[in-house]
């Protein structure tokens, strides 16, 4: 038992450091591409769950990391 103790907390503190180097993802919506998905050549518009970024913070991310949210 207390080694799968030792191994959650490992992958615990890993994953809480990766948060805080990359608090960013892909955007799903619109895979990065900052369009929305129904854009053509003739209309386009920003995506409306990033917001036209590309990126959303991830899960557990903290609020403020130096960039500027929207």
């Amino acid at each position: 038992m207390g080694i799968v103790v030792i191994v959650a907390l490992v992958i615990a503190a890993g994953w809480w450091v990766d948060i805080r180097v990359h608090p960013f993802r892909r955007c799903p919506k619109c895979n990065g591409k900052r369009r929305n998905p129904g854009s053509g050549s003739s209309h386009w518009g920003y995506c409306s769950r990033c917001g036209g970024r590309g990126e959303v913070r991830r899960l557990g991310a903290p609020a403020a990391s130096g960039r500027r949210d929207r």
